[in-house]
């Protein structure tokens, strides 16, 4: 596999909402229809979830199992998505059952909660397939009191934070500079983990084997850019121009590891605070403590709402369910608002402040 490929979107053209769910008939017809398209078949490991791909497209397979854990033994799959490039037969009037934005694109992404089954139509972009992945595991373990969050982690000296944010609110940066400048820092996760809840505690899981992340993090970290250009690209080439790397969509699947020592990189956190980050020129105030209702507030009157752009489930009982996982988390691990119109060196000296309180 090349260590480079230009999909032919950007980005995400489909977004999550209802509009994406369809009923169990479509479904079983789509799934008849995709069968006849799949190449490869692959499952992978989301914290005890099985969710397994079906695809014709070698760049989403590649980096499906460069950035997942693989399920092994392999049991049948608690969900699958189907990724598929028909050739741009199948119209989005015959694939969604709902009104959709943009229908003259010509691509589709729809779930089925009852079967937990995903299909994605005529995107090669693999970002379209790994937040719907991660949104079928989010639906599966919420059911078990398993909160997932789309955010950033880390510990110093073992204490576990958590950085939630909204969509380019600095979720990386954040977390990665009291990780690299202090020397007791770990990297836990770049995007997403799970929390499970024991005897008070809560505690952080890994998603990610290796980080799909945005190549523009050179902007604040420098010295990663030769690391990125030997590693596998996507929306950019090796040998481009840096000023290439520095758009909000193309990406790089990392290895941890090579970002900072492997002896600090870890899968586990007992979490200790957590921040909601904001961007904010009109408020003043950098830092302020939260209570748990106040927290679980901000995050479900987001315009993104839990700052999750990533969730394929919907409905009163679902906003039950991840509001009182929040506050759970919330109430044992201090929240934090954090407004980053500070400088990034700031931000990070406060971060660290308050996790070692």
């Amino acid at each position: 596999m090349s260590l480079w490929y230009i999909p032919k979107f950007k980005g995400r053209v489909r977004p999550h909402d209802e509009s994406m769910i369809i009923s169990v008939k479509k479904r079983d017809e789509l799934v008849e229809y995709c069968k006849q398209f799949v190449v490869y078949t692959e499952d992978a490991y989301f914290n005890g979830v099985n969710v397994r791909l079906y695809t014709n497209i070698e760049h989403v397979h590649d980096f499906w199992c460069e950035n997942w854990w693989p399920y092994a033994p392999a049991p049948t799959p608690h969900g699958v998505v189907y990724t598929i490039d028909d050739g741009g037969k199948m119209r989005p009037e015959d694939v969604y059952e709902r009104e959709i934005v943009k229908p003259s694109i010509n691509t589709a992404t729809v779930y089925n909660p009852e079967t937990k089954t995903a299909i994605i139509l005529n995107t090669d972009y693999y970002g379209q397939t790994k937040p719907v992945a991660l949104g079928i595991s989010a639906d599966i373990l919420e059911e078990h009191e398993v909160l997932s969050i789309h955010g950033a982690s880390g510990a110093i000296d073992g204490r576990g934070y958590v950085l939630i944010a909204p969509t380019n609110t600095g979720k990386t940066t954040h977390t990665y500079g009291p990780v690299i400048h202090h020397p007791k820092g770990e990297l836990h996760q770049d995007d997403w983990l799970y929390v499970r809840f024991f005897d008070g505690k809560a505690i952080g899981y890994a998603s990610e084997r290796k980080f799909y992340m945005r190549t523009n993090s050179i902007e604040n970290f420098p010295w990663l850019e030769p690391i990125f250009r030997k590693s596998k690209l996507e929306g950019v080439r090796p040998d481009d121009p840096r000023e290439k790397f520095l758009p909000p969509n193309p990406r790089v699947m990392i290895d941890p590891k090579l970002i900072v020592k492997p002896n600090k990189v870890v899968n586990e956190i007992r979490i200790h605070k957590t921040f909601l980050l904001k961007r904010d020129p009109k408020d003043r105030t950098i830092a302020r403590s939260l209570d748990p209702e106040e927290a679980v507030e901000i995050l479900y009157n987001a315009p993104e709402k839990w700052y999750n752009n990533y969730l394929i489930s919907f409905g009163e009982r679902k906003d039950r369910i991840r509001r009182n996982l929040f506050k759970r988390l919330f109430e044992i691990a201090e929240p934090y608002e954090i407004n980053i119109i500070a400088s990034v060196e700031k931000v990070r000296e406060i971060i660290i402040k308050i996790v070692q309180s």
